[in-house]
């Protein structure tokens, strides 16, 4: 019989395929520039630190939106003079308190898909303000992208 699993003590999507391209990408840095390779895996840990908590843990906008860097950082590693990207400060509302992964899961997919389909490089930008992160995407020559809302639906804290 096989085991039951707590969904709320899954990770907060942590891809295995993710982290073998970024553990490739420090390896080809190795020789040419250490200092480099040294700096996307101490970016890893951190992602890791945070990407494999629960993914019902409750975090604060300000702590999402530094997960959300760390990973652009490690797909710029991946993917060097192709995506350049920008985290524009969470503002009054970055206490706000949010499920782990719900701006950099969204921002995730949107790159990821841009990357698989549309040759060339991505131009990101992550605004988050009270109520919703909006993701700006694009290519470095295009003049009209394309946008997601990213609704942010705050955890209601119970009293224990």
């Amino acid at each position: 019989m096989a085991a039951q699993t707590d969904d709320s003590q899954a990770p907060a999507g942590v891809s295995a395929h993710f982290v073998n391209n970024v553990l490739a990408a420090a390896a080809s840095y190795i020789e040419e520039d250490p200092d480099q390779a040294r700096d996307v895996l101490a970016e890893l840990g951190q992602f890791l630190s945070y990407g494999l908590r629960p993914a019902a843990t409750s975090v604060t906008l300000a702590q999402e939106l530094e997960h959300t860097r760390t990973y652009l950082r490690l797909q710029q590693a991946r993917f060097p003079d192709r995506i350049q990207a920008t985290v524009r400060p969470a503002g009054e509302a970055t206490a706000a308190s949010l499920t782990a992964g719900a701006v950099r899961g969204p921002v995730a997919r949107v790159l990821e898909q841009r990357l698989r389909t549309v040759a060339g490089g991505a131009v990101i930008d992550v605004i988050p303000a009270a109520t919703a992160v909006q993701v700006e995407l694009r290519g470095p020559d295009d003049l009209v992208g394309e946008a997601i809302t990213i609704p942010l639906i705050p955890i209601e804290e119970t009293p224990t």
